[in-house]
């Protein structure tokens, strides 16, 4: 099975609460702007479970998937939420993003994951995708999120 893994870590000049709430339906596509539209298809309570439907535009394309809220962690110095989703029938992707209390005003974001082919064509596409390209769209997001708080 074909597969890119990631894992990066920055360091943002802001309050850990502040980059959290970038997380927020309502607010991610602050960092991901491709997402056009994300609605809430069941959320739970505790949050683990909860479903989400996105709209994602890319290079003229728009796909849409369910995302799901598969762990959660919300503490005073550290936040984490791992998502899971098919994409196009063709990818599976699992992500986490970690938040980590440095200081009062900085936190430690680290954002990693795994992007699996499905079947055949899947696994096929999957090893013609350039890993830099990948690995150029992981940067662009966060130093997105690096950009939110600079001051």
């Amino acid at each position: 099975m074909a597969k890119i893994k990631w894992h990066k870590t920055v360091d943002i000049s802001a309050p850990i609460e502040d980059i959290f709430h970038l997380f927020n339906v309502e607010n991610f596509s602050q960092i991901k702007p491709e997402f056009k539209n994300v609605q809430v298809v069941r959320e739970t309570n505790e949050k683990i479970g909860s479903k989400y439907k996105v709209t994602h535009e890319e290079q003229g394309k728009t796909i849409e998937y369910i995302v799901h809220l598969d762990d959660f962690k919300n503490s005073e110095t550290s936040k984490m939420m791992r998502f899971s989703y098919t994409i196009s029938r063709f990818f599976e992707k699992d992500i986490q993003y970690n938040l980590m209390k440095k200081s009062q005003d900085e936190t430690t974001l680290i954002y990693s994951g795994e992007m699996r082919g499905k079947y055949v064509i899947g696994n096929m596409i999957l090893k013609l995708l350039s890993k830099s390209h990948h690995d150029k769209s992981i940067e662009a997001l966060l130093t997105r999120i690096q950009n939110i708080y600079k001051k």
